[in-house]
Parts: C-alpha cells; sequence; structure tokens
C-alpha cells in the first residue's frame, strides 16, 4: 500500500470512529435530556380527586396549567385518601425512590386533624417526611390546612399553626389555607361537607399555584 493511500485509509477510520461515538453519545444522552422533570403531588383525599374524576381533580388541571405555560414537568399523583402523616411518613422513602420528584406539594394532617390526633406527633412526621424529602435533592411546597372550629380553639390555632412553624423551620414555600375561599362555600363542597367538589377544584389549584410557581424552572 502506498503511503497515499495509507494516509486516506488512516482518515477513513479515523471519520467512522468519530461518527460512531458521537452517534453513541446522542443515543445515551437524549433521554436524558428528553426526561420531564417530576413534581409529586404527596396528600390525602382532597388531593387525590376523591368523588370526582380523577381528570377533573386539581392535580390534573396542574399538568394542563405546567403544559400551557411550557413548563416541561411531569406531574405524578401518589396521595391516597384517608392517608395520615402517619401513613404518609411510612411510605414516603418507596415514593422518592420510585418517583425521585424535584418537587414535591406535601398536602398532608387533615386527616390527623378530624381525628383529634396530637399535634405535636403529626409536627414531627411532616418534619420526618420534609428532611427525606430534601435529603432526596427535592424541593418542597408545604401545604396548610385548617380544621373546623367545633375542635375548640386552642386545638384548631395550634393545628393551624403547626404548618408555618415547619415551612419557617425548614426555609419552604406556605400554601397558608388549601381551601381558602372554598370551605365555607356550600356551592363549593360535597355534600359530605368536607371535600371541595368538582367546581371548586381550579380554585384548589389557584391557591396552590402562586406559591409552587416559586420552585418551578423552564
Amino acid at each position: 500500500m502506498s503511503f497515499r493511500l495509507l494516509l486516506v485509509f488512516k482518515f477513513f477510520l479515523k471519520t467512522v470512529l468519530l461518527s460512531w461515538l458521537f452517534l453513541n453519545f446522542v443515543a445515551w444522552s437524549a433521554p436524558v435530556f428528553a426526561e420531564n422533570a417530576k413534581i409529586m403531588v404527596y396528600g390525602d383525599s382532597l388531593s387525590a380527586a376523591y368523588g370526582i374524576p380523577q381528570q377533573q381533580g386539581w392535580a390534573s388541571l396542574l399538568q394542563k396549567k405546567l403544559d400551557a405555560e411550557h413548563y416541561q414537568y411531569q406531574v405524578v399523583n401518589t396521595s391516597i385518601s384517608g392517608e395520615t402523616t402517619s401513613g404518609g411518613l411510612s411510605r414516603i422513602q418507596q415514593a422518592l425512590n420510585q418517583t425521585k420528584p424535584n418537587i414535591i406539594i406535601l398536602e398532608l394532617g387533615a386527616n390527623d386533624g378530624l381525628r383529634g390526633l396530637p399535634i405535636p406527633e403529626m409536627t414531627a412526621n411532616l418534619n420526618t417526611i420534609i428532611e427525606q424529602s430534601k435529603k432526596s435533592g427535592a424541593k418542597v411546597l408545604l401545604v396548610g390546612m385548617r380544621i373546623p372550629p367545633n375542635y375548640g380553639p386552642q386545638y384548631t390555632t395550634r393545628f393551624s399553626q403547626s404548618y408555618l412553624k415547619l415551612s419557617q423551620q425548614h426555609n419552604i414555600p406556605l400554601v397558608p389555607f388549601m381551601l381558602d375561599n372554598i370551605a365555607a362555600k356550600a356551592n363549593l363542597i360535597q355534600d359530605d361537607g368536607l371535600h371541595p367538589n368538582a367546581i371548586a377544584q381550579p380554585l384548589v389549584l389557584d391557591n396552590i399555584w402562586p406559591h409552587l410557581k416559586q420552585l418551578l424552572k423552564k
């Protein structure tokens, strides 16, 4: 083989090798860039679209809003009706491992309050859930709740204030009251007197969105 042919052959091999490396880099990299970041909704029946079609729940409406405003996030709703903070704590690590969320909307505590469970226990459960979530690398949005006044002023005040204290302790955004301008209006609540109906779901999202938007990236 002449010297000129040898140079041509080496150049051909080098070109083929570089092309192969580039194609493999693209093949490995594409899924990473194609996969949207995830928002995990971690709550109870108030987030699980209890009593209404799933597509009408605020978590489903959140996905539509994100898409419409060109935020590339996938909403994963892991909420369970009847969930307490104790139940949420028992499954948080598995949920984090499976979903690998970038943001967590933490909406738990209403069932603790309705059952009159000790507030220090509820607060400790939420505190650990927040710690484990932050340790996984996720940002946390804490959703506050209030309970009916018939539980007594001392209990109801301590209950609502526990969310504020947690948000300050962990320096995380707080939705002061998920059902603000909803809970006291009969036309927005289901017949059980507790759960927001389909008409109220966009209003629930309106209460959450301004605080969630602080954590979003385009």
